[in-house]
């Protein structure tokens, strides 16, 4: 089950492919946090050091205080959408200089979005691709290091455990090259905002339609998915499973998968729990080496999905199991014995995938419209 999959992915017609590096022929070794799957590190501008979080699907970052405080003039205002289609005006600075570790980094574009997912995690600001387009980086997830470097061979990369990278003109996130059922290629972003595994839209899912690459496990309607600009809206969801993904030699069974109305289909971090990510942006290769060469994703589902909205839990999404029992919006009171009539946004964001941790049942205490309580069980299937 997941309650909010937050994402940092923008649109705009301003470059943000300027600036980088000061200093050439460098490899630099950053220690990370990695917190319900979001990695945090901690840069320094202008004398002092600021959480940030890395996020490949977005360009570089910075909030509007820290902008003021540095006084930056504006260099560029566009229009900006998050992973769910939502839309807003973002003004962009230009960082003099920022480093990680002993890197230095100058004349960086950066947005100056807010967003109340940067307010819970403490952030000051997103390292995006933009900033990091002249660089190999590689996730060294079991050490929980970021390395970033111009030099390829101080990494020992197998080209046999790559696969295409294609960084875009506009702010350099990346999008992979994947196979599914050895009959067709999809092209994914990576995008390590999302802490989710795999993010699928059903326009993409339409596409596949024609070469059987999945299977429909229910349908479903409602929101759960919480982005940079907020909550999504209410849509049809799809509950699918593909039988087998392939990212180079490593492959992927039973990949779940609900599908979003309007988003742009990703790779998330999820994939950092499977093995060492390396993104070359230099050469154009994403490396993927595994822990195994064959994994299995599949897991029972529940037949809702819950999400949060100000201080409730809700119900998110629900499949057609479900659909008599329980409506999108209706307050989840409690699950089991524990109390859910009031919640934190910022713990749940955090902490919110471990509500049911691994139970197989449960028993959902349901607030309607009308104020009716009922207490009704469910169970994965």
């Amino acid at each position: 089950m997941s309650l909010l999959i937050a994402s940092a992915c923008f649109a705009q017609n301003f470059s943000y492919n300027q600036g980088g590096v000061k200093t050439p022929g460098y490899y630099e070794e950053i220690p990370f946090e990695n917190v319900n799957g979001r990695i945090f590190i901690y840069p320094e501008i202008a004398g002092k050091k600021h959480k940030f979080i890395f996020d490949t699907g977005s360009p570089t970052n910075i909030s509007k205080a820290l902008a003021k405080e540095l006084n930056l003039p504006v260099i560029n205002k566009s229009s900006v959408g998050d992973t769910n289609g939502q839309r807003d005006s973002v003004a962009t600075v230009k960082l003099p200089e920022i480093k990680l570790g002993n890197l230095v980094f100058t004349d960086i574009p950066s947005g100056t979005l807010e967003s109340l997912l940067y307010k819970c995690w403490e952030v000051d600001g997103v390292i995006g691709s933009n900033m990091l387009r002249g660089s190999i980086v590689q996730v060294a997830s079991d050490r929980h290091v970021l390395i970033i470097t111009d030099q390829p061979d101080k990494l020992k990369l197998d080209p046999k455990h790559s696969v295409p990278l294609k960084a875009s003109a506009g702010q350099s996130d990346p999008t992979i090259t994947v196979k599914l059922n050895n009959k067709v290629n999809l092209y994914l972003e990576f995008d390590s905002g999302d802490n989710a595994f795999m993010r699928m839209s059903e326009d993409v899912m339409n596409q596949l339609t024609k070469y059987n690459a999945y299977e429909v496990l229910a349908k479903g309607y409602g929101a759960n998915q919480f982005g940079v600009l907020g909550l999504q809206q209410n849509a049809e969801k799809y509950l699918i499973k593909i039988p087998e993904m392939k990212m180079g030699v490593v492959t992927f069974d039973n990949v779940i998968n609900t599908t979003n109305r309007v988003s742009n289909p990703a790779i998330g971090s999820k994939l950092f729990d499977y093995g060492t990510v390396t993104l070359d942006f230099i050469r154009g290769r994403f490396y993927f080496d595994a822990n195994d060469k064959v994994i299995d994703l599949n897991a029972r589902q529940w037949s809702f999905e819950p999400a949060v909205v100000g201080d409730k839990l809700v119900v998110g999404v629900v499949f057609e199991k479900a659909k008599d029992l329980i409506k999108p919006g209706q307050q989840i009171l409690a699950i089991d014995d524990k109390d859910f009539s009031k919640v934190d946004f910022c713990d749940m964001l955090n902490n919110g995938r471990y509500i049911l941790g691994a139970k197989e049942s449960a028993t959902f205490t349901i607030k309607d419209e009308q104020g009716n309580v009922k207490k009704i069980e469910f169970k994965r299937e």
